[in-house]
């Protein structure tokens, strides 16, 4: 019974290294405003935490959603065309404090895509002119540049910024192609790089939502709801040197068109699992990476059984 224990414990903390973070998405298909949830990424399984909605308005289009440095999490609605805090509790929004968007070139279909980034910006992508804005915190946007995609979903990591894109799987209610790829994105010129197409363990989507966790991993999660069809949407772990997905897991709910995981990561030590260098002035931090708390693992459950062995 001993050994049994010991060994039960060591797989518990194996899963706790390698485990899914939760985060945070607005199923944007309700008919009666949207609603926020709670997503267990490794499962899929969601949390209704209710409808996004202030005192005088029920949001009924966010499509971006992000969290900031203090772990407030804020939210674009593409309908009103506003940014505001959201509740993570219950969804709702001080209406002191929705701000009106203003400075963009569409007033609507934009389809945004949403990050902060370590240094306290707020990037933007709009699919209706597919161009990266910088909104301030009076919802003042500024154009940064075209992209060279249509890009619906957005995630920063690390100081200096490295910001990467979601290309959309199809074209709104055509269904047409589009670009089902990884792309990084220069913040200061929005010129856009392909890093790979998310493969087949992918399937076909509309929109996504993307976000980094505190450890670096990227996450995303897409919206299969069109053409006549309502599927449920699938969580992918995305690799940043290829861009292929891996699915993690679908969720019970249709309609995620958005994604927040983390606030800013990588901000004292700008290292992903790309295997990018980190931003100089800050000391190396030595630590595991998902290898070395495998091997761990091992030896800790060999060093069990040697331990607990019977003896005569």
């Amino acid at each position: 019974m001993t050994r049994i224990i010991v060994i039960g414990l060591l797989a518990l903390s194996v899963n706790s290294a390698f485990g899914a973070p939760v985060g945070y998405s607005v199923n944007s298909d309700q008919v009666n405003g949207d609603r926020l949830y709670r997503i267990d990424l490794e499962t899929g399984a969601s949390e209704d935490r209710g409808i996004v909605q202030s005192a005088s308005a029920v949001f009924s289009d966010v499509e971006g959603l992000a969290f900031d440095a203090d772990g407030v999490l804020w939210g674009l609605d593409d309908q009103s065309l506003s940014l505001f805090p959201v509740s993570i509790g219950n969804g709702t929004v001080a209406r002191e404090q929705v701000k009106p968007l203003r400075g963009l070139q569409s007033l609507s279909g934009n389809d945004f895509g949403m990050t902060f980034s370590c240094s306290g910006d707020l990037f933007a992508s709009s699919v209706a002119d597919s161009s990266l804005y910088r909104i301030g915190s009076d919802g003042a946007a500024t154009r940064i540049g075209p992209l060279n995609a249509n890009i619906s979903a957005l995630a920063a990591y690390g100081n200096p910024t490295r910001l990467y894109g979601l290309g959309n799987g199809l074209q709104g209610d055509s269904g047409n192609p589009d670009s089902r790829s990884l792309f990084e994105i220069d913040p200061a010129t929005a010129a856009t790089t392909l890093v790979g197409v998310l493969g087949n363990q992918a399937s076909d989507y509309y929109e996504a939502g993307l976000s980094f966790d505190n450890s670096g991993r990227l996450w995303a999660i897409t919206d299969r709801t069109g053409q006549g069809q309502e599927l449920p949407s699938e969580i992918l772990e995305l690799n940043l040197k290829t861009g292929l997905a891996r699915l993690q897991a679908v969720t019970q709910q249709t309609g995620f068109e958005s994604l927040a995981v983390a606030p800013p990561a990588g901000c004292e030590a700008h290292k992903l699992t790309s295997g990018q260098s980190r931003a100089p002035g800050y000391p190396a931090i030595p630590g595991l990476d998902a290898f070395g708390k495998l091997a761990t693992f091992l030896v800790l459950l060999i060093a069990g059984f040697i331990g607990l062995r019977p003896r005569p």
